[in-house]
């Protein structure tokens, strides 16, 4: 984990919520689709700011008490390295990049 990074979404990705499902993003810059579920949303909407990815696990931890902070910090990372692989999220400005 890059404790000094800080990631934000790619503006020109659209985000449609689907319900109890989660939610369907799309970046018209790769014409990529991606299906996330309801955590992922909730990662997502907590990068509608610039955020480290310790932040990003502070916020979920508030919101999924059972879950060992462990395992929130190793999903949380898996999916970040994911969107920002695909473009859908970037380094903010004055992030510094891992």
């Amino acid at each position: 984990m890059n404790d000094t990074a800080l990631y934000v979404i790619n503006p020109d990705v659209s985000c449609r919520e689907e319900g109890a499902d989660g939610a369907l993003l799309f970046n018209p810059d790769t014409n990529d689709v991606l299906v996330i579920n309801i955590t992922g949303l909730l990662i997502w909407q907590a990068l509608s700011t610039p955020r480290t990815e310790a932040q990003v696990v502070a916020e979920l931890q508030q919101r999924c008490h059972d879950v060992p902070e462990d395992t929130v910090a190793q999903d949380t990372h898996e999916f970040v390295e994911h969107l920002l692989d695909r473009g859908f999220v970037g380094i903010a400005a004055g992030g510094v990049e891992a």
